[in-house]
């Protein structure tokens, strides 16, 4: 505590603000201090807790998909059933000719290529997507996908 000199000439009084910005300072770091850590460890939890299908099912084909088996009022066709069904055969969904002539089967290697880069495993096709998910969770997606009757 200062003496009553310092408190009479405000000398007091501006130190008592210099420290106090000084503990909002130190308050400021702790918390991004404590926040980097922490973001550090979510990293870890993220890691050792890998999504499930259903997870990566939401995050990357049920705005446009459902998982039944006929039409909906979705955007694309329904991933119900998929494994070793024709691709573009689902009676009511309208598909793009290069999938609907392609002569595919839908098994893990297909669907993980068109998972991974649709345009690229087949040109001219009508899906407009961009995979968010990591390799090893299109891995996990597509056994997942494949999995639902």
């Amino acid at each position: 505590m200062l003496p009553r000199y310092g408190r009479r000439h405000g000398i007091w009084r501006a130190r008592c603000i210099g420290s106090h910005e000084a503990a909002r300072v130190n308050q400021c770091l702790r918390h991004l201090t404590i926040s980097l850590v922490l973001s550090c460890f979510a990293n870890l939890t993220v890691q050792a807790n890998p999504l499930t299908g259903k997870q990566l099912y939401d995050i990357a084909c049920s705005a446009c998909h459902s998982l039944g088996q006929t039409p909906d009022h979705h955007i694309g066709p329904p991933l119900g059933g998929l494994l070793n069904r024709q691709a573009g055969a689902v009676e009511g969904y309208r598909y793009s000719e290069a999938l609907r002539d392609s002569g595919w089967r839908w098994s893990l290697p297909t669907l993980l290529a068109w998972l991974a880069e649709p345009d690229a495993a087949l040109p001219n096709n009508a899906m407009n997507y961009v995979n968010p998910l990591t390799a090893e969770e299109t891995q996990r997606l597509g056994e997942w996908l494949l999995r639902k009757p």
